[in-house]
C-alpha cells in the first residue's frame, strides 16, 4: 500500500488522483474509491470528498491498475539485461516497448518479457516495476524481483533519493546550462498530455540541463531529472522553447524545421528520418542496492539512433 499526502485543497479527490495517477481514467478512480480501495487517512470516502491538504491518501498501484498475477503471461522476449542478483534486475530498455501492463493490454510489455526470466516458484510475488520510461524512451530501467525490495526502492524514489541522467537532442541552441522548475498539471486542451504552470495546482518538478555540444540547429544535451513526474523532461524541454528532437507529442515533429534558415532543412530531415522516435534516452541510474545498502550505478551506452543523428550532423558541420 503506497501513501501519499495531499498537496491541493479545494479540490475533490477523484480529480485530484486523475492528475495524480496518468494511467487511470476518472471512471476507473471513482470506482475505486466506491469499492474503498482509495482510503484517506485510513478510512473510506466518497470521489465528491474536497481535500483540505493535508490528508494522507492510501492506494496500491499495482492493484489500481487492476493487474494480477494471473493476468500477466510470461512471454519470450529479448531483454537487454545488464544486471541481475537476488533481489533486482536491471534492463536496458529499447525504444517502442511499453514498460507495464494496463487495462486491455496484458502482454507484449516489458514486465511479460521480465517474468520469463525468473524463476516465479522463488518469489512471494511478480516483479515491481519500480520506475518507468516513455514507449519511445529507451534506457536503463531496474525491476524489483519482490515486494520488500520494490518497497525499499519505491522509498529513495519518493524521497528523490534517485540519481538519474538523461541524454537528449532537441530542437535549436540552448543555454549551456539551466534549470527548469514548477507544477505540472494536465493539459486541458489534451488531457492525455501535461504542461508546465505557474500556479499552486499539480505538482512540483524540477530538472537541471547542461549542453553537451551544439550541433547547429541541434542541442545535445545532458540532463538531470530531481522529481520523476509524468512525461517530465518532455514538458520542461518544451516550456523553455527547446522540444526533444521527433517528440510530436510536445512539438518537436517535423513541424519544427520551417522554425530554421532554409540551409538546415535538407540535414533536419536526414536527421529526423534517423531518429523516429522521441531522442531521449535513460543514460545512468544510482540507487542504494536493498542487501548491501551501498550506492550502486548502472549505465547503459547512447543506443544507435541518437549516436547517428549527431553524427550526421557534426558531418555536415565540417563539409
Amino acid at each position: 500500500m503506497k501513501s501519499h499526502s495531499a498537496n491541493s485543497s479545494g479540490l475533490r479527490i477523484d480529480l485530484y488522483l486523475f492528475d495524480l495517477i496518468p494511467d487511470l481514467t476518472r471512471s476507473k478512480i471513482q470506482a475505486l474509491i466506491k469499492s474503498k480501495m482509495i482510503l484517506v487517512d485510513g478510512r473510506p470516502t466518497k470521489s465528491s470528498y474536497i481535500l483540505k491538504g493535508n490528508e494522507k491518501i492510501s492506494y496500491d498501484l499495482d492493484n489500481l491498475l487492476t493487474i494480477t498475477p494471473s493476468k500477466i503471461k510470461a512471454e519470450k522476449m529479448k531483454l537487454d539485461i545488464i544486471y541481475e542478483d537476488n533481489d533486482i534486475i536491471v534492463i536496458n530498455k529499447v525504444s517502442g516497448i511499453v514498460v507495464h501492463p494496463g487495462a486491455g493490454n496484458y502482454s507484449g510489455t516489458i514486465l511479460n518479457g521480465v517474468i520469463d526470466k525468473i524463476d516465479q516458484t522463488n518469489f512471494s510475488s511478480i516483479p515491481g516495476i519500480v520506475h518507468r520510461l516513455d514507449k519511445e524512451t529507451s534506457g536503463v530501467m531496474i525491476i524489483a524481483k519482490n515486494f520488500k525490495v520494490h518497497a525499499f526502492l519505491s522509498k529513495q524514489f519518493e524521497e528523490r533519493k534517485v540519481k538519474k541522467i538523461y541524454k537528449a537532442l532537441v530542437w535549436g541552441r540552448c543555454k549551456d546550462i539551466g534549470i527548469i522548475e514548477g507544477n505540472i498539471i494536465r493539459n486541458e486542451k489534451n488531457r492525455r498530455t501535461f504542461i508546465l504552470s505557474n500556479s499552486k495546482k499539480g505538482r512540483f518538478s524540477k530538472t537541471e540541463f547542461r549542453l553537451i555540444d551544439y550541433l547547429a540547429p541541434i542541442s545535445y544535451l545532458e540532463i538531470k531529472p530531481y522529481t520523476g513526474r509524468t512525461h517530465q523532461i518532455r514538458v520542461h524541454m518544451k516550456s523553455i522553447g527547446h522540444p526533444i528532437l521527433s517528440d510530436e507529442t510536445y512539438s518537436g515533429g517535423i513541424k519544427m524545421i520551417k522554425s530554421f534558415h532554409v540551409k538546415y532543412v535538407k540535414l533536419l530531415k536526414e536527421v529526423l528520418n534517423t531518429i523516429k522516435r522521441v531522442a531521449l534516452h535513460a543514460e545512468s541510474i544510482e540507487v542504494i542496492h536493498p542487501s548491501t545498502n551501498k550506492k550502486i550505478r548502472f549505465n547503459t551506452k547512447i543506443p544507435y539512433d541518437i549516436e547517428e543523428a549527431i553524427n550526421i550532423t557534426k558531418n555536415h558541420e565540417s563539409l
